[in-house]
């Protein structure tokens, strides 16, 4: 089973030892261009929907993974020291101490990916899409259809600030704890 990318920040950000065993390779992968991974994704996966979802988790992976690491690896220290001080254990600190803690930071990684998700929806539809927006912009360019282009783009930005609308109203519950000024973004 695949992990996502909340699961492999979440281990090398708990822990210094699978930290170093794993961020380096990530990094080292994340240093390289999404869209170079087309010809072999289309190698191994054929020009078909599993090479254009590949490449959409690829470009997505990354961002949520520095957000999330970077959220456990910035929690306040005094937090954990107060969980120990109570002897929570392991998985009750986690629970209560740690994702609270990371949950703004992850919840922003989210928003960023999702908002990087539609950019590669769009890469991936111009590996051979025959329908969907990414089609229509290609579409649009090939036949001087600058209308057919202005409107896929449109329908990009809806569906993107529909997307985030739904992201952030379906998470605003979890973070309503917080104590901060809030107002709409």
């Amino acid at each position: 089973m695949a992990r996502s990318p909340v699961s492999y920040s979440a281990l090398s950000g708990a822990s210094g030892l699978l930290r170093n065993l794993l961020d380096p390779t990530l990094q080292a992968l994340r240093s390289v261009p999404s869209i170079a991974w087309v010809p072999l994704f289309i190698l191994w996966f054929g020009i078909f929907e599993t090479s254009k979802v590949m490449l959409i988790a690829v470009g997505v992976f990354f961002p949520v993974y520095l957000g999330v690491a970077q959220g456990i690896l910035s929690v306040d220290r005094k937090l954990v020291e107060v969980g120990r001080a109570f002897r929570l254990s392991r998985l009750a600190m986690a629970r209560r101490i740690l994702l609270p803690a990371i949950l703004p930071e992850t919840l922003t990684a989210l928003r960023s990916g999702l908002g990087l998700g539609f950019m590669f929806v769009v890469a991936a539809e111009f590996m051979g899409a025959s329908e969907g927006l990414g089609y229509l912009l290609v579409d649009g360019q090939q036949m001087g259809l600058t209308d057919q282009i202005v409107a896929a783009i449109i329908a990009f930005a809806l569906l993107g600030k529909a997307a985030d609308w739904l992201l952030v109203t379906l998470t605003a519950p979890l973070i309503r704890w917080q104590d901060t000024v809030r107002e709409r973004l």
